[in-house]
């Protein structure tokens, strides 16, 4: 923590405001993730090592730790993303001279800012998903009926919640996705089942057709013999090719048994 105080930079996305530059700080990348007023980091120091001294303390187990630029926290296995700030308060820019002039020549471009930044010396404190920087879990700030500092009590309570939450939406996913699994597998012997039934009939259709072709085979051959004489030898030879061609054909004669369908 003194190392990120001692790392406090001005904050280059104000470095269009000069006379801001010594007062608006932030710490760099690798550093807990400060944003401060010179003037008051004296009680950011406070309320960091207040901060720190909870999360380590014996009612929670925590620690703090960097992923690239981001600021985090382990508490009980769960992560969070951590950020400490001051909040400022904007007004109304009164241009200089120099900037009425500037204004006068370029109306539509030109570098001169609406609002000015000021520090409040009011802090937030906020805790995030570990993926998110949008839009925090919870929030602790400066308030008019309590300062900071008294809300810093409640901090083992909050990372608590913070963590039953977390295990809550774990469980919840977990049933989630059994429930999905489950619907998936349903839906899967379903398919199965009427992909076997299509089978099943195509092959039922394609038995009948054989059935009946193996049938019309028998009575050609019967047929043939009555018009051309059954004392033929060579007519009886092929009439019994022909019957034995109409049983490898037909499903009743090959060893296929009928089997009920699914009711």
């Amino acid at each position: 923590m003194r190392k990120a105080l001692r790392a406090l930079k001005p904050d280059p996305r104000l470095s269009y405001r000069p006379e801001l530059d010594d007062k608006l700080l932030r710490t760099p990348r690798g550093f807990l993730q400060i944003a401060v007023a010179r003037d008051h980091t004296e009680r950011a120091g406070r309320l960091l090592d207040t901060f720190i001294r909870r999360l380590e303390g014996p009612d929670v187990r925590g620690r703090v730790f960097f992923v690239d630029d981001k600021t985090m926290l382990e508490v009980d296995g769960e992560k969070f993303r951590f950020r400490f700030k001051e909040e400022n308060a904007t007004t109304p820019h009164r241009p200089t001279a120099d900037e009425r002039r500037q204004i006068a020549a370029h109306p539509h471009f030109h570098s001169v800012p609406k609002v000015d930044h000021q520090p409040t010396n009011r802090f937030a404190l906020e805790l995030y998903d570990p993926d998110s920087s949008y839009r925090y879990r919870a929030r602790l700030a400066d308030r008019k009926r309590a300062t900071l500092e008294q809300a810093l009590a409640e901090v083992p309570a909050l990372l608590g919640r913070l963590v039953q939450e977390n295990r809550d939406a774990e469980v919840e996913r977990a049933r989630r996705k059994r429930e999905w699994d489950e619907q998936l597998r349903r839906e899967t012997e379903e398919r199965e089942r009427r992909e076997r039934e299509k089978a099943r009939r195509a092959e039922l259709l394609a038995d009948a057709h054989a059935w009946r072709e193996a049938s019309l085979l028998r009575d050609y051959a019967a047929a043939v013999l009555r018009a051309r004489g059954p004392e033929d030898e060579a007519q009886q030879r092929w009439a019994a090719w022909a019957r034995s061609v109409a049983d490898d054909m037909d499903p009743l004669t090959r060893g296929h048994s009928v089997e009920e369908g699914d009711s």
